[in-house]
């Protein structure tokens, strides 16, 4: 005969099966938390100095201006204003992100006085000569990926979900992003970006985290190492500035050359 305590415990057993997630929902679960505690920013602005190495030893700098807006109906847009080296001086990029479409992205080239408009499949191509791709600088949206929690993991002192996060638009450059999500403030400390044939390819790092507008994470300096090639960029970013008034008027193609000194 089955006692009172046995069907308990069946019973709590099958409640607990019947509510337990599997890794693509709870990889789902912490981008969806990610998303979340950053929305209703607006817009920000921040100033971005750029450091570039090579293995050989050689250096060069970018010093730039970043503009982001959010957008509720659609994936946020971009725009970067170059100010130094001199021959970068006036370079405009604009990145309108989405889902599961490609982004759209332009190039004002002051020197050409013209607004090039990169192809989808360009996207994989070295940012102002630095390690960072267009597609990297484009914002995250939660419908650009599927995702899978693998575990947690401890980082420089920081609890982080590692989350392996798969692209669902075509034409990325990257077969993988695995994910090391700040259990605290639910940002990436981490990203590891793999190519198409599955191998390691380029490293971001975020450090020194510090908030803003009371409620805000933002990074105040990223390492992107390739891997394969030793290369690195740092950006040390800085005083960033919330609810400026943006518009999506201001970040349309047809006048990003205004934006150009």
């Amino acid at each position: 005969m089955i006692n009172k305590l046995t069907v308990l415990t069946m019973t709590t057993v099958l409640a607990g099966a019947a509510f337990a997630q599997s890794p693509e929902e709870r990889g789902m679960e912490i981008a969806l938390e990610t998303e979340r505690r950053d929305s209703g920013f607006g817009d920000y602005v921040v100033e971005g100095n750029m450091l570039l190495q090579s293995p050989d030893g050689g250096s060069g700098q970018r010093r730039f201006s970043m503009y982001t807006l959010e957008i509720e109906s659609d994936g946020d847009k971009r725009l970067v204003e170059f100010h130094q080296p001199r021959d970068l001086e006036g370079m405009i990029s604009l990145t309108f992100s989405h889902g599961l479409e490609a982004d759209d992205q332009w190039l004002y080239l002051p020197a050409l006085r013209r607004t090039k408009r990169l192809a989808a499949r360009d996207k994989t191509g070295s940012f102002a000569g630095s390690e960072f791709s267009f597609e990297d600088i484009g914002t995250w949206e939660v419908k650009k990926y599927t995702y899978k929690y693998l575990h947690d993991e401890e980082l420089d002192g920081n609890a982080t979900f590692v989350v392996e996060n798969i692209p669902a638009y075509a034409f990325s450059g990257y077969s993988k992003i695995k994910e090391w999500v700040d259990q605290a403030i639910y940002h990436p400390r981490r990203l590891l970006y793999y190519n198409m044939a599955g191998e390691p390819l380029k490293e971001l790092r975020f450090y020194d985290y510090r908030k803003f507008s009371e409620r805000y994470w933002r990074p105040m300096k990223a390492v992107m190492t390739h891997m394969q090639t030793g290369a690195v960029s740092t950006i040390e970013w800085s005083d960033y500035r919330f609810h400026t008034g943006l518009e999506e008027n201001d970040l349309r193609p047809n006048v990003i050359r205004r934006w150009s000194n």
